[in-house]
């Protein structure tokens, strides 16, 4: 694994919602393991976005953190809206050359989140990881079944370079930036929609294989978000169909 040769600077959105547990140590503690990976001339923002109003026990936690480490900012809005508009929250602020995005738990090997980082550097607009056999073994059954057919569907209906768009981290320059902030989707299917959106720009994408830490462990998915993210592929396929019409145009 290659060093960064200069200084570099990133943004690393993390969405939340209702953590559980000793959530802030741990938090902190993914974040040392991260850093100690990380030359010391490369700089990271950490920005968490809470998707609605958290209670007074959050706040009062992230207080104490931002104290304590000022590239850490902490954000809010009134209502819930779902991960993707939580994470599009989170990017519209990022003020580095580099953004990425993953989950609030680090579900993801600290390596996969630095070889991200150095093929950024390296030139490519978007990164994003692939999920491997290991990764859908510890998935709950509805969601393995939800998470591949959401991959039957895309081959069926859109032409992506890659069909494995939901893995929860990314990463992407300005450009790719920008067009994140394109996306409307409010919920998981936002991931879908980057990379749609991206590939019809003729982005260069880059796809890495990555690994589940240890510790991690998978909620199931309600019926009525199944129901809301069969809503948004439809819309998928609209746009699809638009950005098809844009580009012939």
């Amino acid at each position: 694994m290659s060093l960064f040769k200069t200084s570099h600077a990133f943004s690393v959105i993390l969405p939340l919602y209702k953590p559980s547990g000793n959530w802030a140590n741990l938090f902190l503690e993914n974040i040392k393991e991260l850093n100690a990976l990380i030359p010391t001339e490369t700089t990271i923002k950490y920005i968490v976005v809470y998707d609605g109003l958290p209670s007074t026990d959050i706040t009062g936690s992230f207080e104490k953190i931002s104290a304590s480490f000022s590239n850490i900012s902490f954000l809010f809005y009134p209502k819930n809206m779902g991960k993707g508009y939580a994470l599009r929250h989170g990017v519209k602020i990022a003020d580095t050359p580099y953004t990425l995005i993953t989950d609030f738990d680090f579900p993801y090997k600290k390596e996969n989140i630095v070889e991200l980082m150095n093929l950024l550097i390296e030139g490519n607009d978007i990164v994003v990881g692939k999920r491997s056999k290991t990764y859908f073994a510890h998935l709950p059954f509805k969601r393995k079944i939800i998470s591949r057919l959401c991959v039957r569907l895309q081959k069926m209906f859109l032409d992506l370079p890659l069909y494995d768009t939901q893995s929860g981290i990314k990463g992407f320059n300005n450009s790719g930036k920008n067009i994140f902030l394109q996306t409307t989707i409010n919920r998981f299917l936002i991931d879908t929609e980057f990379i749609l959106r991206s590939s019809r720009k003729n982005c260069s994408i880059k796809q890495i294989d990555i690994e589940l830490e240890s510790y991690v462990e998978f909620s199931n998915f309600g019926v009525k978000v199944i129901r809301t993210e069969m809503n948004n592929f439809l819309k998928l396929l609209y746009l699809n169909s638009t950005l098809e019409k844009s580009s012939v145009l």
